[in-house]
């Protein structure tokens, strides 16, 4: 047992109802995250007696989150006790639960939602539907892909046969076009300001622009097409209206403006290539994550590194952020891992089995998949 004891300072963001007066008091080194909890709880209901706190915690400090005894905290980052150490609270992110497994018939690679169901895409072409509850409802049976994009019901495939298919799903899986690429096609994205544009990334460091306005004949041709990389795109987003985010073999960030033609800004990660990308709307940040089981976090507007964290020992595959700014990460170790981006190890680990291709969020459940053609479904 630690007998250290640390002057404090408590501060939050939370609403007024749950902050404490910013008086320092002296707190136990042996305290952990559920300790100091408590100690909130209570000093809440010693300022608030009409109300009622049983709220569980998170606790940063440094930006760092809290995840051992205070005094291990301190001793293992090498923090200053000199003066007041300050803490920041916020509502705990629960531990997710294994809710359930859903068995496929192939590889998982992609995860989407349509209504209530869930819409899951396998490499061997096969587009399932879902109940909320697990319940298999339909299969749909396409070719085989190599990669899936699904925006409400629209889904768009590449293929080995260097094609590209858009599909809509309502009460049938319908074909709305099909064309040629002129290299295979690694990852697409559809301009949510506008849902008849979408683009290509190719294995050559293509993006081929496609609009659905096009179409004849249920044959659509690329309208455009620019070099952005020097090797495999193998990620894009469609981040504004003639904006997309780019990440590649190559080792580098792409923000490409389709208006002018140009490339805005490039990022190099220099050592490792680029897997997966997101971009955070709210502060204009990137998050990437690599091959060597790297995420780093990028401040767009200036193009530098703000920070790197290491989520794995294995390849990260697939990256999706929610509407609280939680982002998941799947892994080629077969586990999903939930990050709160302030802190430098995740927040927990969910268990997962073979390798995991592909991650996303659904309302408060995180869904990930791979190569064990099972569907694990978390709930938050």
């Amino acid at each position: 047992m630690n007998n250290s004891e640390y002057i404090v300072k408590f501060v939050t963001s939370l609403p007024q109802e749950y902050q404490i007066s910013n008086n320092e008091i002296a707190v136990q080194g042996d305290m952990n995250q559920s300790d100091l909890s408590s100690l909130i709880q209570q000093l809440l209901s010693a300022e608030n007696t009409d109300q009622e706190y049983n709220q569980l915690f998170d606790f940063f400090i440094n930006g760092i989150s809290l995840r051992s005894t205070l005094h291990e905290f301190i001793t293992s980052n090498e923090i200053a006790t000199e003066k007041t150490l300050q803490i920041e609270y916020l509502f705990a992110v629960p531990e997710p639960k294994l809710k359930q497994t859903i068995n496929m018939n192939d590889w998982i690679i992609a995860i989407g939602k349509l209504n209530n169901q869930i819409l899951t895409c396998l490499s061997n072409g096969d587009i399932v539907v879902c109940s909320e509850k697990g319940k298999i409802l339909k299969t749909y049976k396409t070719k085989m892909a190599k990669s899936f994009t699904i925006f409400d019901n629209i889904i768009i495939s590449t293929h080995w046969d260097c094609t590209v298919r858009i599909q809509r799903l309502t009460d049938n899986l319908e074909l709305i076009a099909q064309g040629s690429l002129p290299s295979y096609g690694e990852c697409s994205c559809i301009n949510k300001k506008n849902t008849n544009e979408f683009c290509v990334g190719t294995s050559n460091g293509e993006l081929i622009f496609f609009d659905l306005n096009t179409v004849k004949q249920q044959v659509i041709e690329m309208i455009q097409n620019f070099k952005v990389h020097q090797q495999q795109i193998t990620c894009c987003q469609w981040i504004r209206n003639s904006t997309i985010l780019t990440g590649s073999y190559d080792h580098s960030i792409c923000i490409f403006n389709k208006r002018t033609e140009t490339i805005n800004k490039q990022l190099f990660a220099k050592d490792s290539a680029i897997i997966g990308l997101c971009y955070l709307e709210n502060n204009q940040q990137i998050v990437s994550v690599h091959e060597d089981g790297y995420l780093k976090l990028w401040d767009s507007l200036s193009e530098q590194l703000i920070k790197i964290y290491k989520s794995s020992l294995s390849q990260l595959t697939c990256i999706a952020v929610n509407a609280n700014g939680q982002v998941i990460v799947s892994s080629m170790d077969g586990n999903t891992y939930l990050w709160d981006l302030r802190g430098e190890v995740p927040l927990y680990q969910l268990n997962g089995e073979g390798k995991a291709f592909a991650c996303t969020w659904i309302d408060n459940k995180i869904l990930f998949g791979g190569s064990t053609n099972k569907l694990y479904v978390y709930n938050c």
